[in-house]
């Protein structure tokens, strides 16, 4: 049953809000650099000192590896050559046009260059919530607190990774819907916009769940409480339609065809053991500190719920509602949370006194986002700095040992040791590294948490006729090959401790003097 809307008693305040966007042209002809500008380089400045933090991100060794492949090759990666264990299997480099910004700054400038191209990034898709929730009638204060917020609870996926590109692609979709709702106009940018998004990363996927909730909340219209829905004439369903089917058609742009759009249904029934073991694929614990984000998150959403005037439209609550199902069911996911609650949190806040123009002061705004960007430059890392941060968690050393002695056996490494050898000494081949979809396949990854798990180690290492073991030392691994009297240790420091297997006679001599 259809229930006519009352009288909105917000009417006066989104007029009010409807009219400051309306002069927004005049004010900006006005005030050349806005209060608004001073705000996002504050979280622009939080951004920076949290993506130091995360540079040693061990998957982008591989994809730097990849892109050189490429450009070397001057054909697409379809089948494994980086290890001995899945060499010849095929594969699929589903983010390989995001794997190239890294490597043309990492070639250019080294690991400062990686930093730059994420953060970069980070910008970007912050920025453009940061924009959107301005668009929708939201102080710059309330905005950038929101927004500063929501860096936070993302901060558990940043370091150099190639889903960020996708992310940045959702926030441009945010944008075009936005433009669509308000002008009815934009849509043609969805299928450009798919196409270049496959081939980024495979989040293309919540980009059709976004454009599904924007198009069933459309289908109603009425006001049930404190919920409001606006029906979509039938010019704006058609065009939403037409634009969605040719965004899916968009999807086959890519040098893999139908296998890539396939690819991330491929995640949820051949790759279990990804979703099952894999820290980031977990449910969000509430003990920790990213659970604790999280809370903060749902407690804010409940807030702003209940002391909030403002009507909530259907299209945030179903929107607001997934991205919590999604992120609290796999915490990797708390960055799209993140970016979708900026929007619809930040006009809801309300702590900071509606912005002025006329009291607005553009010089010294312009003064202090300088010297913020003047903080952020001097405290950006040098190269020696970076490198001292990677060397920390990667066996360099050790790389320079094995080059040294020529050794080129058959490995067993740490997961996350795979991209990190291959790139730099790529004579090595590994056992496994991050492209974990190809070891799920072939059986190659149960056998690894196996052998990390001390479950049949000896056996299983015995049974990939393994020549060394390059693990962390304190790892129970490593306590199981120090106790053995087929394995030594050829080289060890603070990060690795390399072993090599004992010739079979020198295993006998040992347990005879035993």
């Amino acid at each position: 049953m259809m229930i006519d809307p009352p009288v909105d008693d917000t009417a006066s305040a989104n007029a009010s809000r409807a009219s400051a966007l309306g002069n927004a042209p005049k004010m900006r002809s006005r005030n050349f650099f806005p209060f608004s500008l001073l705000w996002f380089s504050i979280v622009a400045l939080e951004i920076s000192l949290l993506a130091g933090l995360y540079i040693e991100h061990p998957d982008i060794w591989y994809h730097l590896r990849n892109a050189q492949q490429l450009l070397t090759s001057h054909s697409f990666l379809r089948a494994d050559s980086y290890t001995f264990t899945a060499a010849g299997s095929p594969l699929l480099n589903f983010e390989w046009l995001s794997e190239l910004p890294y490597y043309f700054a990492f070639e250019a400038w080294g690991l400062p260059g990686l930093l730059a191209v994420y953060l970069a990034v980070l910008w970007l898709i912050f920025g453009a919530v940061y924009y959107l929730a301005l668009r929708r009638g939201a102080n710059c204060g309330d905005a950038a607190l929101v927004t500063a917020a929501a860096v936070a609870l993302g901060g558990y996926s940043f370091g150099p990774r190639m889903h960020h590109f996708g992310w940045l692609c959702l926030t441009v979709l945010l944008l075009v819907l936005e433009r669509f709702q308000q002008t009815g106009k934009g849509l043609w940018l969805l299928p450009p916009l798919f196409a270049l998004w496959i081939n980024l990363h495979g989040s293309w996927v919540f980009g059709f769940v976004v454009i599904g909730i924007y198009v069933v909340s459309g289908l109603v219209e009425g006001r049930w409480g404190v919920v409001t829905a606006e029906r979509w004439t039938p010019a704006q369903l058609k065009k939403l339609l037409l634009a969605s089917a040719a965004s899916a058609v968009a999807l086959l742009a890519n040098p893999y065809g139908y296998k890539l759009v396939w690819y991330p249904f491929e995640l949820l029934y051949r790759q279990r053991l990804i979703v099952n073991d894999f820290a980031e694929w977990q449910s969000v614990d509430f003990h920790h500190g990213w659970g604790k984000l999280a809370m903060f998150m749902i407690l804010a959403l409940l807030g702003a719920a209940w002391f909030s005037r403002q009507p909530w439209k259907l299209r945030d609550i179903l929107l607001a509602a997934f991205a919590l199902w999604a992120s609290l069911t796999h915490i990797r996911f708390l960055l799209f949370a993140a970016i979708i609650l900026v929007p619809i949190l930040g006009p809801r806040l309300q702590l900071f006194p509606a912005y002025d123009a006329k009291k607005d002061k553009p010089w010294l705004n312009l003064a202090i986002t300088a010297v913020i960007a003047g903080i952020m430059l001097w405290m950006y890392p040098s190269a020696a700095q970076l490198q001292k941060k990677i060397d920390s968690w990667f066996p360099r050393d050790a790389l320079r040992f094995m080059q040294q002695k020529q050794i080129t056996g058959r490995l067993f490494n740490l997961y996350e040791f795979g991209g990190y050898i291959e790139w730099n000494a790529p004579t090595v081949k590994t056992f496994l590294d991050g492209r974990t979809d190809i070891f799920c396949y072939n059986g190659v990854f149960d056998d690894y948490l196996k052998i990390n798990g001390i479950e049949r180690p000896l056996e299983l290492l015995d049974q990939y006729k393994i020549d060394y073991v390059l693990f962390p030392p304190n790892r129970r691994l490593t306590y199981v090959l120090d106790h053995s009297a087929e394995w030594r240790t050829i080289y060890e420091d603070r990060v690795v401790k390399l072993y090599e297997r004992v010739p079979p006679a020198a295993t006998s001599l040992k347990a005879q003097s035993n």
